[in-house]
C-alpha cells in the first residue's frame, strides 16, 4: 500500500531525539540487551515526518543490524539546512560481496542479502523502509562502512520549523 500511495502520512513536527529513543525501545527484543551507541545532538531542530512510520524504519534497521551485524551498533542523526540524516551502522561483515555496486537491490521486495541464510525473514523489511522513506520524499541507501560493517543512511527533506508563539 505504501508503494502505491495508498497510505496517508500523518506528518507533524517531531523530536528526532524522541524518535531515536522510541525506536531503540521498540527494537529491544531483537537487540537482546545489546547497547546501541547514539550520536544525536541535543540541539537538533524539530522535523516534520510521520513518527509511527519513521519509528518502523529505524526499528527495522536496528533489528537488521542485530541480526546480521556485530557490535557496536551506532545510530546517528544530524541536520543540514535542507535535510535530516539518520544512519544505522553495525560493525559486522558488511554487505554481501555479490551486492557490491548493486546495493540498491537490497531494497527490492523479497530480496535478502544471503538467500541461503538461516536467519528468518522474507526480504520485505528493507522494501518497506524504502517505501516509507519514499513517501516522505526522502532517500535511503546502503553501503559498506569504512573500517567494516554495513551502514544504512536515510535522508529526509526538512524545512525550518514554525516559530513557537
Amino acid at each position: 500500500r505504501l508503494q502505491d500511495g495508498g497510505v496517508a502520512l500523518r506528518s507533524d513536527w517531531q523530536s528526532v531525539e524522541e524518535l531515536v529513543g522510541s525506536a531503540i525501545r521498540a527494537a529491544g527484543p531483537a537487540l537482546r540487551g545489546q547497547h546501541v551507541d547514539t550520536d544525536v545532538p541535543a540541539d537538533l531542530p524539530l522535523v516534520e515526518y510521520d513518527a509511527v512510520l519513521m519509528e518502523r524504519v529505524l526499528v527495522n534497521l536496528l533489528e537488521n543490524a542485530a541480526k546480521y551485524g556485530a557490535l557496536p551498533i551506532v545510530l546517528t542523526a544530524r541536520a543540514t539546512p535542507t535535510s535530516l540524516v539518520l544512519s544505522v551502522r553495525d560493525h559486522g561483515p558488511g554487505l554481501p560481496p555479490k551486492l557490491r555496486g548493486r546495493e540498491a537491490e537490497l531494497f527490492d521486495k523479497f530480496t535478502r542479502g544471503s538467500a541461503e541464510s538461516t536467519t528468518p525473514g522474507v526480504g520485505l523489511g528493507l522494501a518497506i523502509c524504502k517505501a516509507i522513506v519514499d513517501a516522505h520524499r526522502g532517500q535511503i541507501v546502503a553501503a559498506n562502512a569504512p573500517n567494516g560493517g554495513a551502514e544504512f543512511t536515510l535522508t529526509l527533506p526538512r524545512r525550518p520549523a514554525p516559530e513557537l508563539s
